[in-house]
């Protein structure tokens, strides 16, 4: 999911999310989907100490926009704010539980992946109650350390759903007797240790593979590379060959990860290689 500065609505920048090249060729079903954004005191640019009241109280609100037509430095209010936008998610926060913040916009997400148009999911991040005091921490920040600390969306498919499913993506629960084939494997992080410093996920389907590559007619489109045909008809002549082909991942992908640093830093990042995502017989 890619990230983009966008119009500004209301004095703030609309966060601006795109269709990945993975997500669009997907038949992807939305688990849920949750917006990671740091919320921090705001800076005083005389570098006073700001006093500030002890019973403050404030909440933030997410708001889905419908932006087409729209202007850049436009100021929704009333009966065109209703009509432009869509409550996506609030958050109650106090003074002391400031720093990274979760919202729930599962059923926006779910609305915008299941639209036609596949535009682009704008989001705009209100404060009410905050005055001069609370901000997000959105864009061209300089309490941001690196560039992981830009708001993200981080979407849950449900992996019972199934996929579009090419030649060599053959599902254990799909295959013949002994076939090689994926299968489908959950890692829990508590299980292992990793909950003590990974944020999110909880954990992932993490796959292998299992199955024989022989015993089966193969035909040369079923073959990742023309060097294992040739030796597949050579291990046919000579019975006592060696060669063995083997079900291994042919294909891998990546993960986002949140976690905690040795130095405390909150570190998002894609973790490549983490998921089988198909087997075969190299």
């Amino acid at each position: 999911m890619y990230l983009k500065k966008g119009l500004t609505i209301n004095g703030q920048k609309l966060l601006e999310f795109s269709w990945s090249q993975d997500m669009a060729a997907a038949d992807l079903n939305v688990k849920s989907a949750m917006l990671w954004v740091r919320l921090e005191l705001k800076p005083d640019s005389s570098n006073r100490v700001r006093k500030i009241p002890p019973n403050l109280n404030f909440t933030f609100w997410v708001f889905r926009v419908i932006a087409s037509g729209l202007r850049n430095a436009t100021f929704l209010s009333g009966k065109e704010f209703e009509e432009r936008t869509k409550l996506s998610a609030s958050l109650p926060v106090t003074l002391s539980s400031l720093g990274w913040k979760t919202f729930d916009v599962t059923s926006t997400v779910k609305e915008w992946y299941a639209s036609p148009h596949k535009d682009r999911l704008r989001l705009l991040v209100e404060c009410s109650g905050c005055g001069d005091y609370v901000t997000p921490v959105l864009f061209d920040d300089p309490r941001q350390v690196n560039e992981w600390e830009k708001p993200f969306l981080m979407i849950q498919p449900d992996p019972t759903v199934t996929r579009r499913v090419r030649r060599r993506a053959v599902d254990c629960s799909r295959a013949k007797r002994d076939q090689c084939c994926k299968q489908q494997f959950y890692i829990r992080f508590r299980d292992i240790g990793w909950h003590t410093w990974i944020i999110a996920p909880s954990g992932y389907y993490a796959n292998y593979c299992r199955g024989d590559c022989g015993g089966f007619h193969r035909t040369p489109d079923t073959y990742i590379n023309p060097h294992t045909y040739a030796l597949e008809d050579y291990k046919k002549i000579n019975q006592y060959s060696l060669f063995e082909p083997c079900c291994a991942p042919v294909k891998f992908s990546s993960i986002s990860m949140i976690y905690i640093t040795p130095d405390q830093n909150v570190i998002k990042r894609d973790l490549p290689k983490m998921v089988v995502d198909e087997c075969g017989c190299p």
